[in-house]
């Protein structure tokens, strides 16, 4: 049947045709920017650690009453946890996975001069104690871990050379492409006085503790540096249990967090001693509740889709039994009114969904202007528009199969 065959009877009765038009437009519209927020949401939820999870223990929120945390009460912490009976590793640290309330962040400048915004892990045999796995270069050396600390002076680190930094598998590829990282150099470009990072190592996953920005593949956006953590306002610890003694290690663990600090910490910020996976589960419940009610409307507008297009077709279909009388007394078989009013509904559907993407890019122009969210990228529109499609022939293929099944003697009774 001819596409002219097929405009003809909608430029005559456009009522019908132009609801749908519009339902499916807006519905477009929506479409894509829903799912461009949940997958926002769900990105991180995917994203590998990098780290042994189920045998991880956490703590922070290590903050005096009064005065700072010495290097020297640092150090004895770490190695009290370490002899905690179950514990394989500790290391003290600032900035961890799932801990944003210390987060430390810097931009990142290869060779190819693109600045990426990082998030950066401070600490002493973090690889080992966090379990990360090391697929190239090595871990830092006993000489290369500077003094580190905040509010306080750690004396001169300008030595005159780069720092050794050791990044994830990802910020590797982003930063260098296919070229050899190990031995480059990384710059920032708000430090201008300073010698750089030199890449020692490569490990494949780290997830940033900023879940905001572990989005459009930034989530492993993460470097390791070399530093022995004193002088601070805020102490946080890593520790890596045996699997066999869960329950031994994390009340070891709370024992020896109340016997180091317990003295300088009462009536101050409670410490929190828990373990990884719930952490994890705390930090992205947030998400979760938000995609669900994402998927929800996504849900409503699927069905709210499909009962309206599904209704106007059918009336559109009930309005033109005349014309399927004629068409079938000529000699239409079934197939071909069904093939007619599907192909009328793609044309209706598709023009919607055209309309619809511009609609969707230009509903996510303003919600960047009033709500700060994140440009939708392009690829988010043919997903839109293909779902969009989808949903149209399901919802006309009841009508139009009701039109088809209807026999010439019954048709053309109306004439």
């Amino acid at each position: 049947m001819s596409l002219r065959t097929i405009l003809a009877p909608l430029r005559r009765h456009g009522l019908m045709p132009g609801l749908v038009f519009l339902q499916v437009a807006l519905a477009c519209a929506i479409l894509c920017n829903v799912f461009f927020l949940a997958w926002q949401r769900l990105e991180p939820m995917l994203a590998p650690s990098g780290v042994d999870a189920d045998n991880l223990i956490l703590i922070d929120n290590l903050a005096p009453v009064h005065g700072i945390w010495s290097a020297a009460e640092s150090q004895e912490a770490e190695r009290v946890l370490r002899n905690v009976p179950g514990v394989r590793d500790a290391s003290s640290a600032l900035g961890l996975p799932m801990v944003s309330i210390v987060s430390m962040d810097f931009n990142a400048q290869g060779p190819t001069k693109s600045a990426v915004g990082v998030n950066v892990y401070m600490g002493n045999g973090l690889i080992d104690t966090l379990g990360l796995q090391l697929v190239a270069g090595r871990d830092f050396l006993p000489g290369e871990y500077r003094p580190f600390g905040v509010g306080a002076g750690d004396g001169n680190w300008d030595t005159g050379i780069s720092q050794p930094v050791i990044i994830t598998q990802a910020l590797a590829d982003k930063l260098f492409g296919t070229a050899q990282p190990l031995g480059a150099l990384l710059h920032d470009p708000s430090d201008k006085d300073g010698h750089g990072y030199q890449v020692v190592g490569v490990v494949k996953h780290l997830l940033r503790n900023e879940l905001t920005l572990a989005t459009d593949g930034r989530a492993d956006y993460t470097v390791l540096l070399a530093r022995n953590i004193g002088n601070t306002a805020m102490l946080s610890y890593a520790i890596r249990v045996d699997p066999t003694m869960h329950e031994v290690a994390m009340r070891g663990v709370k024992q020896a967090v109340k016997r180091q600090f317990g003295e300088r910490t009462e009536n101050g910020p409670q410490a929190l001693v828990e373990w990884y996976k719930d952490r994890r589960d705390e930090a992205l419940k947030s998400s979760r509740a938000t995609l669900w009610l994402l998927l929800g409307l996504v849900v409503a507008i699927i069905m709210v889709t499909l009962a309206g297009i599904m209704g106007l077709t059918g009336f559109w279909v009930q309005q033109r039994i005349r014309q399927i009388g004629v068409h079938r007394a000529l000699g239409a078989r079934r197939i071909d009114i069904l093939r007619y009013f599907l192909g009328e509904n793609v044309l209706i559907v598709g023009a919607g969904v055209f309309l619809g993407m511009g609609l969707a890019y230009l509903g996510n122009a303003m919600l960047m202007r009033y709500y700060e969210l994140p440009h939708l990228p392009w690829t988010y529109l043919p997903i839109g528009a293909v779902a969009m499609l989808l949903i149209g022939q399901l919802s006309a293929l009841a009508p139009a199969m009701r039109a088809a099944a209807v026999p010439p003697v019954v048709a053309t009774r109306s004439l």
